[in-house]
């Protein structure tokens, strides 16, 4: 789905804006990442979050410090976002994959981070605040990331409740009126789990609630292909588990007051397993039967090339101001216009160098510059007549600006 226009018109009128403002989750396995497959998946990961720009970026199976960093630095990049600090697992050492988290340094700050130590895997714990314009409203959100045992004999299903007890523990120590989420690759095969059943579990200090609410057998299962996230293969091959989409893998639970509270809510039908148009059943993501207007091929085929999981994403809502960055809307401009033929340059007046990107109209990056000089050159004769979209960022100053190439 390309969400980058709507990102552009929000970015554009936030200023004045008395709106909601929406915050966008992401639930990712990553599938050994960065080493774990023959390919670079570096671009791949860089195009799938780039076309949904989540605010919380959720991830599992991160191989190093070095691979971390590549996710903060050449994916999401340094300009908007910001990373917890990377541990390897403290739980097994034959475990060695790690979660981590990711978030809009202009809309969050990291305030504690830590890890509870279960049989295989750490389950990570974050506490992000919301960066509101009235330092009153102080809302939490704790968040734990979790990776839990694989496979389906009744050891594993043991395990699986074991590690989702640890934290069900953890939850006594979270403050009164702290907002939590529960997300990562669970491995669940089943509602009737008792993992699941233990983290939904109506006497539990904060009770956890699942926001597709569609309760079943999830694995090979028709009835729930449309939020099914594994397999993106349909034969097994370089790290890829095959099969095609049939298991309901990866989730994002949410607290009992994110469901209902006016401060910070889900909003209803954003959850989704993304990539997935709801037509691919033990298919193949990049296959023709997958094909819909939700999500087109070209995401779909790096979904393939990135992991043999689909992203889980939704949104919350608050109706409670931000401390967004300044937005200018007539500082920068293009010097030749809004209308362009070949070539363009940028001034930022007495701003001498700053970030830039270009965006076709359907949200593909076409230009990325770093450290951009006021008033250099920018060779532009290769696109195709259209609508494109200039984005600026500086550390105080974001801004977009709409013009037009023509023949």
């Amino acid at each position: 789905m390309k969400r980058f226009l709507f990102y552009i018109w929000v970015a554009i009128f936030a200023f004045n804006s008395q709106a909601q403002t929406r915050l966008k989750l992401m639930s990712y396995n990553l599938l050994h990442f960065p080493t774990g497959t023959n390919i670079d998946r570096t671009g791949d990961l860089t195009y799938i979050l780039n076309t949904y720009q989540p605010d919380i970026f959720m991830a599992c199976e991160i191989e190093s410090a070095a691979g971390s960093d590549t996710i903060l630095n050449n994916c999401l990049g340094t300009q908007n976002y910001a990373g917890a600090y990377f541990t390897y697992n403290h739980s097994g050492s034959q475990y060695q994959l790690q979660q981590m988290l990711y978030y809009n340094r202009h809309k969050f700050e990291l305030v504690n981070e830590t890890y509870l130590i279960t049989y295989i895997r750490d389950i990570n714990h974050y506490t992000l605040k919301l960066l509101t314009q009235d330092n009153t409203d102080e809302i939490f959100i704790d968040i734990y990331v979790a990776h839990l045992k694989a496979s389906n004999s009744q050891s594993d299903i043991d395990t699986r409740r074991d590690m989702v007890q640890v934290l069900v523990n953890d939850l006594q120590n979270i403050p009164p009126g702290h907002f939590v989420i529960f997300a990562g690759d669970f491995n669940l095969y089943t509602s009737d789990e008792p993992a699941y059943q233990l983290m939904t579990d109506a006497n539990n200090v904060i009770v956890f609630k699942d926001p597709v609410d569609r309760a079943g057998s999830w694995h090979n299962n028709a009835t729930f292909k449309d939020i099914d996230t594994q397999a993106t293969h349909s034969t097994s091959d370089n790290d890829y588990v095959g099969g095609g989409i049939d298991d309901r893998f990866d989730f994002i639970m949410l607290s009992e007051n994110l469901i209902n509270s006016p401060v910070l809510h889900y909003v209803d039908g954003t959850y989704a397993a993304y990539g997935n148009n709801g037509n691919c059943f033990n298919k193949s993501i990049i296959s023709s039967y997958c094909d819909g207007s939700t999500y087109d091929y070209t995401l779909r085929s790096h979904l393939y090339n990135m992991s043999d999981h689909l992203p889980v994403v939704l949104e919350l809502e608050t109706p409670v101001a931000l401390n967004m960055p300044v937005f200018e809307s007539q500082l920068f401009k293009i010097n030749e216009g809004d209308v362009i033929q070949n070539a363009l340059s940028v001034s930022g007046g007495d701003i001498n160098h700053f970030d830039l990107c270009i965006y076709d109209s359907a949200g593909q990056q076409l230009i990325q510059k770093s450290d951009y000089r006021n008033n250099q050159l920018i060779n532009f004769s290769n696109f195709t007549p259209g609508v494109y979209f200039l984005q600026i960022n500086t550390p105080k100053y974001h801004q977009v600006i709409k013009f037009v190439k023509t023949d």
